[in-house]
């Protein structure tokens, strides 16, 4: 994958998060590297009073250059080349495994820690934070987390989504990347009875060879019919059933709920969309 670094000052801005940093006693730490990722930025971020926002993507590996998946993120400017950025997210997606996802309200200044929202797979559950630092083209990323206790309870769910038709956000940026896709649906129980809404606001990060496939981050929320929501963050990606490198299925990190899962986090695996705009929803979820 050919990758392009274009330098952003605006990209390294001084926004700092107080987060606490789990003690080394009982987190583990996870170490990744990142190639020189491309970079996208809307045509609105070179007005400076103009909204706008940049994307990122590029490859990970591990410290000792072991391929490990991709890594992937966005930051808004809502007012502007000249402003704050705003909801920087960073998603590690480890091939068709488990994912990381770190979002802070602004951007960080290298090494400054970021929180994290979660993990799936191995990483469920996780709370811990996640800094980074760069040389020579490359970011080191260090996730620093613990996981919940062992023996900790945990929740399943299965629900099967009815997606209704996508609306595309243009953002003016290069074949697409940068647009944000809108898209809302119902969701039932397995055996048929009304769930709830669904929604997703979501960001194209990556476009491969022709729309083979896609990478998106988005940021969905679960409206149940008693009120309560889940909200699910993470990297997911849009194929076409033969493209090489197509996932099977996806898992998005579930950061927070409301109402009867106030308190819950954990992972949502979804399925590809069948043929008649359906696909089902298994959410694992711990306290």
């Amino acid at each position: 994958m050919t990758v392009l670094r274009i330098a952003i000052p605006l990209l390294i801005a001084a926004g700092v998060c107080a987060v606490a940093i789990p003690a080394s006693s009982t987190a583990t730490i996870l170490k990744v590297v990142e190639s020189a990722p491309s970079v996208d930025l809307t045509t609105g971020v070179f007005m400076p009073s103009a909204q706008g926002s940049g994307v990122f993507f590029g490859g990970m590996r591990s410290p000792q250059g072991n391929p490990r998946g991709f890594a992937m993120g966005f930051e808004d400017f809502p007012t502007g080349a000249a402003g704050p950025a705003a909801n920087s997210t960073l998603a590690l997606a480890f091939g068709s495994g488990p994912r990381i996802v770190a979002q802070s309200a602004g951007v960080s200044r290298r090494g400054a820690p970021r929180p994290l929202l979660g993990g799936t797979g191995p990483y469920l559950g996780a709370r811990g934070v996640e800094t980074h630092s760069s040389s020579h083209g490359k970011y080191e990323h260090t996730i620093t987390y613990t996981l919940p206790a062992k023996g900790t309870p945990r929740m399943r769910e299965n629900y099967v989504m009815r997606l209704g038709k996508a609306v595309t956000v243009e953002r003016g940026g290069t074949g697409g990347v940068g647009n944000g896709r809108l898209l809302g649906g119902t969701f039932t129980t397995p055996t048929g009875e009304a769930a709830g809404t669904y929604a997703i606001n979501s960001v194209l990060v990556y476009l491969y060879s022709g729309g083979l496939y896609e990478w998106y981050v988005g940021d969905a929320t679960y409206t149940f019919v008693d009120g309560s929501t889940l909200r699910a963050v993470g990297p997911y990606q849009r194929a076409t059933s033969a493209a090489a490198g197509a996932l099977a299925a996806s898992g998005r990190v579930v950061a927070s709920g409301t109402g009867r899962y106030q308190g819950m986090r954990g992972q949502v695996v979804v399925s590809p969309v069948n043929a008649d705009s359906t696909s089902t929803h298994s959410f694992t979820l711990v306290k």
